[in-house]
């Protein structure tokens, strides 16, 4: 049994379908990894699942009246959460008969729909939420029985979670409810043992707990300080005719439960340390440990084997995320001898734990909407979803978190055009954006991320940057190809290059994907070309010298280059050379790789802090129109389409 389908109407960030977007997701049976920014809803949905599901860990859960949508003013006064639970066994079917939905194929599923509505106050009456569950699409079933409820609970685990405090010993302690619900409990909760034959050693639980109270009650301690209490003290209590007497027992109830819940689960010292010396561990192992030992009970048990659990990467640093994610994947995929699947369903802000994880099992979260990225859902082949897999790293795993995504084909462009958007006034960090460097290859599989096949538009912009490639005819340096293809300016008819130009946009393009070619050549040389000359120039001959210097410039000479940089750029603008000649001058160094394109991108960043090279509109007015476009595009700004 799995959940399929989840459903939800105003539901805190989810609508009714018209004014806001409803909640209608449906899953797999492994791996579900809901992604997005902060309140983009995707508690929202783990809550619903809760509420209409409830939990193995019997909390109270009960809606408010923020928990109903609300638009403007205007709060929505009735919601419904709709759970199908499909693929259930012949003996959980036989258990919830009455209660199930038949479907036109010819299947049976488990549907069971909450629905509630929120009185406000009135007439001097409080507000109150009043709910029913019932089965059946759309509640139009009976009301659900204690069968159904205890056969569909979920497990969840929070967000910042205390898995110390959840492993202690405590009064239906999480670990007692583990304990008590393991295949290997049964018959435990029988008393074996015989105080007529008391050195026996009982193989019961209950047993076990007999034997060690009836041998610890006959310990010279403890009998004395009961025979000292009794005697000197009780006993003076008691009335003529009546006896008080007391016992010092470890469990007074020699019953299961209570002997599980006095049961702890800690991990073992660090290497180094005796075992039986007290010594605690730190936060993330023990949510290791945790995690650990609610998969024990989900795939050993009888009932769903669902677990619910935001923020798995909560106190684990990123090595130990990424074999948490590991684990979790294995075990919503791969079955042992006896075991069986556990379904998933998990949150994330981590980039470490989304890089590790297949594409195909998350479900982008943005503004209340869901957009499941797995096969046929978007327009990533299987070979980009295998590209992804090798080449997703957490570098390039924070799209999934952004508002909006630069995809760029090397380090030059990741490390300057955010400093030149933050020097235009359409700084990447105030506006929630990504950039993605591919280094040079995969940018088309990246691309097709966020671009569907199912209708919907994902309302994240995203920019694909790549060079155009044509050497413009000045560049005399660059040396014609060896094949014979065309590579100049000169070789291209104006038809040509503009299908060469198409040919690039039309492969990446779409949705709210757009592609941005270089005007002319490069990104280094259209800066140049365009308005940002002494810029580049600077930067260019500094990355010349840190190239000579073996990358160990001085403060100093930093410096002093920068100076004899400004003089020889005021000597090259005497010159009178073309545009297309003076960008080809700046660029020369890097064709030739005399100097490295990310260091002059770096040094290019570090000029631009300084705002002697121009800053907002007027720096903005500068950049290549191609720049101008994605960063308009980017900080959704008109002109950017």
């Amino acid at each position: 049994m799995h959940l399929q389908r989840i459903r939800a109407q105003n539901f805190r960030a989810f609508g009714d379908g018209k004014t806001a977007p409803q909640l209608d997701w449906t899953l797999s049976k492994g791996l579900n990894i809901l992604i997005g920014e902060n309140d983009a809803g995707k508690t929202a949905v783990v809550d619903a699942i809760r509420h209409v599901l409830w939990t193995t860990s019997y909390e109270f859960v009960r809606l408010f009246e923020q928990d109903f949508h609300i638009k403007g003013d205007v709060r929505t006064q009735t919601m419904f959460i709709e759970a199908t639970l499909a693929d259930l066994s012949p003996d959980q079917e036989a258990s919830v008969l009455e209660w199930l939905t038949y479907e036109p194929d010819g299947s049976r599923n488990l549907i069971v729909h909450m629905q509630a509505r929120w009185l406000p106050p009135k007439d001097g009456k409080r507000a109150r939420v009043d709910v029913i569950t019932r089965t059946g699409r759309d509640g139009n079933g009976p009301e659900i029985g204690h069968a159904v409820r205890e056969l569909v609970r979920a497990t969840y685990l929070r967000p910042l979670r205390d898995a110390e405090a959840e492993l202690k010993p405590a009064r239906q302690s999480r670990l007692s409810q583990i304990l008590a619900a393991h295949k290997s409990i049964e018959g435990q909760d029988q008393n074996d043992f015989n105080v007529k034959d008391a050195e026996k050693r009982p193989e019961k639980l209950v047993g076990l707990m007999a034997y060690a109270q009836y041998h610890l009650g006959k310990h010279p301690v403890i009998k004395g300080v009961q025979d000292d209490i009794n005697k000197h003290y009780l006993s003076k209590f008691a009335f003529d005719g009546d006896e008080l007497k007391s016992r010092i027992q470890i469990a007074p109830d020699l019953s299961l439960q209570p002997i599980l819940e006095r049961f702890e689960l800690s991990l073992l010292p660090s290497a180094g340390i005796h075992e039986d010396e007290r010594c605690p561990r730190g936060l993330g192992y023990n949510n290791a440990l945790f995690m650990a030992t609610e998969l024990v009970l989900l795939r050993d048990g009888d009932e769903l084997a669902l677990l619910l659990i935001e923020e798995p990467e909560a106190h684990l640093h990123p090595q130990l995320q990424e074999r948490v994610q590991e684990l979790l994947e294995q075990s919503a995929t791969s079955t042992g001898e006896g075991k069986r699947p556990v379904q998933v369903i998990m949150t994330t802000h981590s980039p470490s734990l989304a890089a590790g994880a297949d594409v195909a099992s998350m479900t982008l979260v943005y503004q209340g909407q869901l957009f499941p990225l797995a096969h046929e859902k978007t327009k990533l082949q299987k070979n980009d979803y295998e590209f992804l897999r090798r080449f997703l790293d957490a570098t390039k795993a924070n799209l999934f978190f952004a508002r909006g995504v630069a995809v760029v084909e090397g380090p030059a462009e990741a490390l300057l055009l955010p400093a030149l958007a933050k020097a235009c006034g359409k700084s990447f960090s105030k506006h929630g954006l990504a950039v993605v460097n591919v280094g040079g290859i995969g940018l088309y599989h990246y691309a097709r991320i966020f671009q569907r096949t199912d209708g919907k538009v994902v309302p994240i912009p995203v920019v694909c940057l790549t060079d155009r490639d044509v050497v413009p005819d000045v560049a005399t340096y660059v040396s014609p190809p060896k094949n014979g293809k065309p590579r100049f300016e000169k070789d291209f008819k104006p038809e040509a290059l503009a299908a060469h130009v198409k040919s690039k946009v039309d492969r990446a393009a779409g949705d709210r994907t757009i592609v941005c070619v270089s005007d002319r050549w490069t990104f280094e040389f259209d800066l140049a070309r365009y308005g940002c000359g002494e810029l580049m120039f600077t930067a260019i001959q500094l990355a010349v010298k840190a190239q000579a210097a073996d990358e160990r410039l001085t403060e100093e000479q930093e410096v002093l280059a920068t100076a004899a940089a400004h003089d020889a750029w005021v000597q090259l603008k005497c010159e009178g050379l073309s545009e297309d000649e003076l960008a080809a001058r700046v660029y020369e160094p890097l064709a030739t790789k005399k100097g490295s394109k990310a260091v002059a991108a770096q040094y290019a960043g570090y000029l631009l802090a300084t705002e002697k090279y121009g800053t907002g509109e007027e720096l903005f007015a500068k950049l290549p129109p191609y720049l101008q476009r994605a960063l308009n595009w980017l900080t959704k700004t008109p002109g950017g389409a």
